[in-house]
């Protein structure tokens, strides 16, 4: 029987260690009846694989899937378009069971590893990166409905500590400690005690915090002006630092006292016992999100990825910033066919069919985040 707080604990720890997310798919793994498996980061247009954290796994399959078996995945063509990003699906999600039996796929790389069935836990897509825990089973019954509940009720704890962790994959190659790692994030990164005392705040928390956005800090406490936002911060705070119980991250929007887009804040349990810095009490990772900062439409991303021309690539980020087709062609002194003749190329190169996919891709990129 899965001890599922204890595995809760492990995933938060996990995005501070990416070193913990072999046990935690380990644990996870045993829970559901799976052999072996691996989190992986997926290129979605070329198939290659960008990452692999291995668990029970044998390295050269790896290999061998970066070499050949990535381009002929039977599941990535499906599971992008077909299914919501945030998903916990099986191998009978994605295609007819005697299509995938059929295949070489399955033939020639999943049977000689002893594996029949698949579980994915969809972590999100970064761009054209799509990043998934891998549960392979061997023959026999597919996942129990327990199975599926279970990786869905910790999907979104695995979600957040994902998020957080690539977060601060940049700094932390260069950091001694978790502190310096948070403060050299560009990102607004927080300690809070359980009581919302700040423990620490990086440059850009700071920064955020002296905008008047909607969190402050009171008499040394972390709080929201808004006084519905303020308890719900409270909350979450407690229940990531509960020592006593299971504790749990959350995520949750605080308004802005000036209008426009809120802040989101998301919290995550810190490790209790051992990791990278230790506290006397139980800290709280809280990471901020300003949806009202400017975002600058990735241009030259565009080009690198999809080949885009430079006219091709300016008339997108026209249309990131909102403008309408004869708007832009006023802008750059073409002619609206032309707009038209250029957006239609941008369709073709990145696989969009309307602007709307166009702004989202865009906003992907942009951001770098996963969801």
């Amino acid at each position: 029987m899965v001890d599922e707080a204890r595995l809760i604990d492990e995933i938060y720890a996990a995005a501070l260690d990416p070193k913990r997310w072999v046990g935690v798919m380990d644990a996870l793994s045993e829970a559901v009846g799976g052999l072996r498996g691996c989190l992986t980061r997926i290129d979605l247009q070329t198939g290659e694989s960008v990452e692999a954290i291995l668990f029970r796994s044998d390295p050269a399959w790896v290999d061998a899937y970066a070499e050949y078996y990535g381009a002929i995945n039977v599941f990535m063509d499906r599971r992008p378009a077909a299914l919501p990003a945030r998903t916990v699906t099986t191998e009978v999600n994605c295609l007819p069971r005697e299509d995938y039996l059929r295949s070489e796929y399955y033939n020639d790389f999943m049977r000689p590893q002893d594996v029949e069935r698949a579980l994915f836990i969809h972590l999100g897509v970064a761009g054209t990166v799509s990043s998934t825990v891998n549960i392979g089973r061997r023959t026999g019954d597919t996942f129990a409905r327990a199975d599926l509940e279970l990786a869905a009720r910790l999907q979104p704890h695995m979600i957040r500590a994902y998020e957080i962790g690539q977060r601060l994959a940049g700094p932390i190659g260069i950091a001694r400690n978790l502190v310096e790692t948070l403060h050299h994030s560009p990102h607004p990164l927080l300690l809070a005690a359980p009581d919302g005392a700040v423990v620490f705040a990086n440059d850009a928390a700071e920064r955020l915090l002296a905008r008047d956005r909607g969190l402050m800090v009171l008499n040394g406490r972390l709080t929201a002006g808004h006084a519905e936002a303020a308890r719900r911060l409270s909350v979450l705070l407690a229940q990531a630092a509960h020592r006593s119980g299971p504790r749990s991250g959350g995520t949750m929007s605080v308004p802005s006292p000036t209008g426009g887009f809120p802040l989101a804040v998301r919290t995550a349990p810190m490790p209790l016992e051992d990791g990278p810095i230790h506290f006397a009490a139980a800290p709280v990772l809280v990471s901020v999100t300003d949806l009202d900062s400017e975002i600058r439409a990735p241009e030259e991303e565009l080009r690198l990825l999809f080949g885009l021309t430079q006219a091709e690539a300016r008339l997108a980020a026209a249309v990131f910033e909102g403008l309408t087709l004869p708007e832009a062609a006023d802008r750059f002194g073409v002619s609206v066919n032309t707009t038209r003749f250029q957006l239609a190329r941008v369709f073709e190169k990145t696989g969009a069919t309307r602007q709307a996919e166009l702004v989202k891709l865009m906003m992907r990129l942009a951001g770098g985040a996963v969801g």
